[in-house]
């Protein structure tokens, strides 16, 4: 099925509905939603979740002005899934690394440069709009194991994700993920995150040594950070926007800090080399010690909320 026949296959079964609209986006299709709450926009290519803004207010995301929207190519920011390794696969446990054949994969899984399968737009109520997206992943060079991947968003007065794994297989498999959150920062020289203080976190920059400090996180080089076995609420303070970011993860006890700041930036594709300033990644996670193996007909879920209130 060619783009045009996507487009209106997909516009007669949910154009009807209101506050619901398809678009395209150079090779890509995008569905969008709008109710007096929120607006989201997602793409089918990955479930990528591209913007979340609260009626009247910013964006939540930060996505770059650079992304090219050319099918197979992720796109830089929103909230990408990573799945069924995080990163680089060299950099996950072997039990995740032993299932792969081939030498060389893309980063952060296989997932985000395919087409999920959008299954239903649930209008709940006047300020609640919930999306639900599958993938069928079927045994490959890159991944020998059957899955079925299920995403749902729920687009209200907070975003709430949900991402789940069945094993639809007759072999059991073991994987890292995250929900690989890109937040919208006026200046990340100004915010401050809160939640991470005294927990234990990997410095994948200092040779993986494992540190932890007393004090709020505050950004001010290159970050690349996995804060371990992580419970609570993490709260972005960011006073250039006037606003601080609830984040709660659920089933997800890593949580990943990245900032490329300015060389990073120079090398990173579909991203600008001041584009450091105005982003901040905190990843809700599953990594390293705390990969997941699911048996033949077993099920993993993991998500995150996110809520905005104006200071």
């Amino acid at each position: 099925m060619n783009l045009a026949d996507k487009v209106q296959a997909l516009y007669a079964e949910y154009g009807a509905l209101k506050g619901v609209t398809i678009e395209i986006y150079k090779q890509l299709i995008a569905v969008s939603v709008k109710n007096k709450a929120a607006s989201a926009t997602i793409f089918l290519q990955g479930a990528q979740l591209a913007e979340y803004k609260q009626a009247g207010e910013r964006p939540l995301l930060w996505l770059s002005d650079q992304c090219d929207y050319q099918v197979g190519k992720p796109l830089r920011g929103g909230i990408p899934i990573c799945w069924p390794w995080f990163g680089d696969l060299a950099k996950n446990p072997d039990q995740v690394k032993d299932q792969i054949s081939l030498d060389v994969v893309p980063a952060h899984g296989l997932v985000r440069e395919q087409e999920w399968q959008l299954v239903d737009v649930n209008l709940i109520d006047s300020e609640t709009t919930q999306i639900k997206l599958e993938l069928d992943v079927q045994p490959s060079d890159l991944w020998p194991f059957p899955a079925l991947l299920k995403l749902e968003v729920t687009v209200g007065r907070s975003l709430s994700m949900n991402f789940e794994v069945i094993n639809t297989g007759d072999k059991a498999f073991s994987f890292t993920s995250a929900l690989h959150s890109y937040f919208s920062v006026a200046g990340i020289e100004g915010v401050e995150v809160l939640g991470l203080e005294d927990v234990e976190y990997i410095d994948t920059l200092k040779d993986w040594r494992l540190s932890c400090s007393s004090d709020p996180l505050r950004v001010s080089s290159e970050i690349d950070r996995i804060y371990k076995n992580l419970s609570g609420v993490v709260l972005i303070n960011d006073p250039g926007f006037a606003r601080q970011i609830e984040v709660t993860s659920r089933n997800a006890p890593d949580l990943v800090a990245w900032n490329p700041w300015t060389e990073k930036a120079k090398r990173l594709s579909h991203f600008a080399d001041q584009a450091f300033h105005k982003m901040l990644c905190l990843e809700s996670a599953h990594l390293l010690d705390n990969l997941q193996t699911l048996a033949p007909d077993q099920s993993f879920s993991m998500g995150l909320n996110c809520r905005v209130s104006i200071t």
